[in-house]
């Protein structure tokens, strides 16, 4: 086999493999790539029902008829969290 048969072969095996290549990443896209319509009602489905359960949550505590206690909490939520990440941050 002379210098230029085996360039040629090597050149065909690395555009066979790259062909392989590019078809088996394209039967491995993410699901998400593949069906973003049913991931994104999902996401939202998830979202809205844990934004319901929370507020179905904080009207059995008793904040249902009480906005500004309900402010009020969230603002000290958020600054204990602050702090928090702030000192672990160190």
């Amino acid at each position: 086999m002379n210098d230029q048969q085996e360039v040629d072969l090597l050149h065909r095996i690395e555009t066979l493999t790259r062909q392989i290549n590019n078809q088996m990443a394209d039967a491995h896209r993410s699901a998400l790539r593949r069906y973003p319509l049913s991931f994104t009602l999902l996401a939202l489905f998830g979202v809205v029902a844990v934004s319901e359960g929370i507020k179905g949550g904080l009207e059995v505590i008793g904040f249902d008829g009480h906005p500004w206690y309900l402010l009020l909490a969230g603002l000290v939520i958020l600054v204990v969290t602050g702090t928090l990440y702030k000192k672990l941050e160190k």
